[in-house]
C-alpha cells in the first residue's frame, strides 16, 4: 500500500514538472543550428540592436535549410535590396497555404509586416486599413501562440509593439507589469522598450533608471541599444541635440540600425536639418 502511494506521488510529481516545462516552438525548421541561427538573429536585433549582425544571421538560418520558410521571412523584413524583399515576399505568399498550424499563423503576421516595410521603403502611401488589418492579425495571432507557448520570448517582444501600437504606451506598459508578476525576468529589448514606453507617458525619471538598468546589465556600452535607449529618452524630452548625439553614435555602431534612421529622421525635422 505504501510503495503503490510512494508511485502514485512520484508520478504525480513528475507529470507537474513535466508540465511546468518550456514547450518549445521549431517555427517550421528540422534542423537545430537552422533554428539556433534563427533564435540568435532575433537575440542580435532585439537584446543588442545589432542589425547587420541579426541580417547575417537569419542569413545564415535559410542557407542550413533552404525550406525554413519563417527563415526567409525575416530575411525579407531587414533585407535593405527592395527586389530581394519583393521576390521573398511573392514567394512566401505563394507558399503560405502548404503551411499549417502555427506556422502559417506566425506567416500571415510576417507577410502583412513584410508588405507594409516594403510600402514605407518605397514611399507608398500605407492605408489605415492595411494597418489596422496588420495590428488585428498580429494581436490575434501572437496572443493565441503565448497561450501554448509563454516562454517564446522573442514573440513576446513583438507582441508588446503590438499592444503599444494599438492601444497606446499605457497598455504596453501595463502589459509588461503583468509579464513581470508573473516572476519572468524582462529580456533586453524590453527594458529598452520598458523605458521608451516610460519615456512616452512623461516618467522620464523611471525611463532612465530603467535604461540604467539595461546599460548594468548588457555591461558592454557599444552595443547599438544603449545608446538608441537614452537617444530616445531625449527625444521624448524634447532635447533634440542630445538626441542626435545619441542616435548618431547608434548608427556609428551599427548603421543598418532601422529605427534608428527613422527616429534620426524626426529628430533632423525637428532640428531643421535636411536629410540627402
Amino acid at each position: 500500500m505504501i510503495k503503490a502511494l510512494f508511485s502514485f506521488l512520484l508520478l504525480t510529481f513528475l507529470s507537474q514538472v513535466s508540465f511546468g516545462q518550456e514547450k518549445n516552438f521549431s517555427y517550421g525548421t528540422n534542423n537545430a543550428e537552422a533554428l539556433k541561427s534563427y533564435e540568435k538573429g532575433w537575440e542580435y536585433i532585439l537584446d543588442n540592436g545589432e542589425w547587420q549582425k541579426a541580417e547575417a544571421s537569419f542569413r545564415m538560418a535559410v542557407a542550413k535549410d533552404p525550406e525554413f520558410h519563417l527563415g526567409w521571412s525575416q530575411v525579407g523584413r531587414i533585407s535593405h535590396d527592395p527586389e530581394e524583399r519583393a521576390a521573398i515576399f511573392e514567394r512566401l505568399k505563394k507558399q503560405k497555404n502548404r503551411l499549417e498550424g502555427w506556422e502559417k499563423r506566425l506567416m500571415e503576421v510576417y507577410l502583412a509586416s513584410l508588405e507594409i516595410i516594403d510600402s514605407k521603403d518605397r514611399g507608398i502611401a500605407i492605408t489605415p486599413v492595411k494597418v489596422k488589418q496588420f495590428y488585428q492579425t498580429s494581436e490575434q495571432h501572437f496572443s493565441e501562440f503565448l497561450k501554448y507557448f509563454p516562454h517564446e520570448k522573442y514573440v513576446h517582444a513583438e507582441y508588446i509593439e503590438v499592444i503599444h501600437g494599438i492601444y497606446g504606451a499605457k497598455a504596453a506598459l501595463d502589459s509588461l507589469e503583468k509579464h513581470q508578476k508573473k516572476d519572468r525576468e524582462l529580456i533586453p529589448f524590453l527594458m529598452s522598450y520598458q523605458a521608451q514606453l516610460l519615456s512616452e507617458t512623461k516618467q522620464f525619471e523611471l525611463a532612465l533608471k530603467t535604461a540604467l538598468q539595461l546599460e548594468k546589465r548588457l555591461e558592454n556600452p557599444d552595443l547599438p541599444i544603449i545608446p538608441f535607449t537614452y537617444g530616445y529618452i531625449a527625444f521624448e524630452k524634447g532635447e533634440y541635440e542630445v538626441a542626435a548625439m545619441l542616435i548618431d553614435k547608434t548608427l556609428s555602431l551599427d548603421p543598418k540600425h532601422v529605427i534608428a534612421q527613422r527616429l534620426q529622421k524626426k529628430i533632423h525635422d525637428q532640428l531643421g536639418i535636411r536629410d540627402n
